[in-house]
């Protein structure tokens, strides 16, 4: 499978998943395994946010730390990326200059942005929110109590010249906050998060 960048003749189908992801875990990949698979996507590459703008507070781990989970969440699988250009550039993380960035590397690909139906709800409060389906599809999935019946009625509200994907996922009750709140107590994350995620944070002391 082709790198990222590479100059194959054929536009390619690439998922882009955002996030804190503080940690990385198990509902992440498996938002994007549904995804990929129900839309037919050549790979799916994770961007964590170096300066989440939308967080109230400062991430738990430093984007080096949570770049180097998600690189070991993501190894064992062919069609998974990690792209750090959101650790490289400064000031807040903002999905519209990520997107245009990525246009600017990688002309020839097709992108294909996921969110939940959570953050979707949102979208009016981040920066150039119009211009994000002029950079990338939307792909909303299912995301606590936020339908996609709402959801599709607020994309022809709000985007009624675009076309918009809408993926029912498998609900998995895991975050970040829940799993870092057993860490604090002393309680084990395992079957969590990926076993090479849980053994990192482990030998490193994380979260603790």
């Amino acid at each position: 499978m082709a790198p990222p960048g590479s100059n194959d003749a054929a536009s390619r189908k690439i998922g882009l998943l955002g996030g804190t992801f503080d940690p990385i875990h198990l509902a992440h990949l498996r938002v994007a395994e549904e995804v990929r698979e129900a839309l037919g996507l050549a790979e799916v590459w994770f961007i964590p946010a170096g300066v989440p703008p939308h967080k109230r507070s400062e991430p738990h781990l430093s984007f080096e730390e949570r770049f180097h989970l998600v690189k070991l969440a993501l190894e064992d699988h062919p069609a998974f990326r990690a792209l750090d250009l959101e650790g490289r550039r400064p000031g807040p993380s903002y999905t519209v200059d990520t997107l245009e960035e990525l246009h600017s590397l990688y002309p020839e690909e097709e992108f294909f942005f996921i969110l939940g139906g959570d953050a979707f709800q949102e979208i009016q409060t981040w920066r150039a929110w119009r211009r994000i389906p002029e950079l990338a599809r939307l792909v909303v999935v299912s995301r606590g109590d936020f339908s996609l019946e709402k959801a599709q009625a607020l994309a022809q509200e709000l985007f009624p010249t675009h076309r918009l994907y809408f993926v029912k996922v498998t609900r998995l009750d895991i975050s970040s906050t829940e799993i870092r709140c057993r860490r604090k107590a002393g309680l084990s994350i395992r079957y969590l998060v990926p076993e090479a995620v849980f053994h990192h944070i482990e030998k490193a002391g994380l979260y603790l």
